[in-house]
């Protein structure tokens, strides 16, 4: 029988393997219960994330602004430290699964607000730069990609609906940039009438026998409510009617810009050329592009030139030929 300090010595070794035991325990069910907390998190976020992109889609959809007061209200709850990690997981899945992202609506020009407007900006004015705190949708595919068979007209009610009501915000928005930002009412007025549109527009549905039409004051309206257009009443003296003009809204800054503007005078002009370019610069200050004859039109008229058993001189040939003439006429007017 081992003597009484032996058996001491013994007991506590038992006793402190037993401890080390039970700390390590206590210390691994510690791990486990921080590995589930983090699981949880990182689903709870992940939940949001998938939350707030299709609270965006469906702002969207309806046009209505993606507000940050809304994302904290609708999508975050009581979660509203999260909104940084949130919105950016949101960017993140709006641009791989859906070819677009939030984009921050700019805020209001003061001199398009009122004075009771303007008095209340100036009171809940700060040293931060103003925001508008609302966004958009806005594709990123590249410009190859942003055709119609690709990105056909959304069916809010028809395509052929959707597809007329985007052509006639583009329009006027584009006759109001290209105006220097502002376009009086009778000159907007006359402008809707060479589009045969001063009095009707094509409604939402124009393949609808009972409605294929809206009056043009209910579209503009429309226009405005969205954030296409901004329209400005300025009271005049006793007497006189009140000055309205018209500028482009915040969402009609977005998603109609200087570079789509430009597109589209190219496609009425049916092409570009570089006096257009030049002039397309100096309105829009859009990036120079190239003119380069289409292939298409040269065949063609290589086409014709054979057709007719003539093939003519060449156009280098022309244009050397052209030079010489310059010289020529220069020698003999020395």
């Amino acid at each position: 029988m081992p003597p009484p300090s032996q058996r001491a010595r013994r007991r506590q070794a038992v006793d402190e393997y037993d401890e080390e035991d039970t700390t390590q325990q206590i210390e691994d069910e510690d791990e486990d219960g921080d590995d589930r907390m983090h699981d949880g998190e990182r689903d709870e976020t992940s939940q949001l994330i998938k939350k707030l992109v299709r609270y965006a889609l469906a702002c969207e959809f309806s046009r209505t602004p993606i507000r940050r007061d809304g994302i904290k209200e609708k999508v975050l709850g009581s979660n509203g430290r999260e909104f940084k990690k949130v919105f950016a997981g949101a960017q993140r899945q709006l641009r791989a699964a859906f070819g677009m992202e939030m984009v921050e609506l700019p805020t209001r020009d003061r001199n398009l607000m009122t004075t009771e407007q303007k008095r209340k900006a100036a009171k809940s004015q700060s040293q931060k730069e103003p925001t508008s705190n609302a966004y958009v949708l806005v594709s990123i595919l590249p410009e190859q990609y942003r055709t119609p068979a690709i990105i056909a007209p959304s069916k809010v009610q028809s395509a052929d609906g959707e597809a007329s009501y985007v052509a006639l915000y583009s329009i006027i928005i584009s006759i109001i940039t290209l105006s220097g930002g502002e376009l009086s009412d009778p000159r907007l007025r006359r402008h809707l009438a060479r589009l045969n549109a001063a009095e009707n527009m094509p409604s939402a549905n124009p393949t609808d026998g009972n409605a294929p039409s809206e009056k043009t004051e209910l579209v503009l309206q429309k226009m405005i409510k969205q954030g296409y257009l901004v329209k400005v009443a300025e009271p005049r003296t006793q007497g006189d009617e009140e000055a309205v003009t018209w500028h482009v809204g915040p969402r009609g800054k977005v998603e109609v810009n200087n570079e789509s503007i430009a597109s589209l005078v190219r496609t009425v002009y049916g092409g570009s050329n570089d006096v257009l370019e030049s002039k397309l610069q100096t309105s829009l200050k859009v990036k120079d592009r190239k003119t380069a004859r289409p292939a298409n039109v040269e065949e063609r008229e290589e086409q014709e030139e054979e057709a007719n058993g003539d093939p003519g001189p060449s156009r280098s040939s022309n244009r050397r030929r052209s030079g010489r003439r310059a010289a020529a006429e220069e020698m003999d007017e020395d």
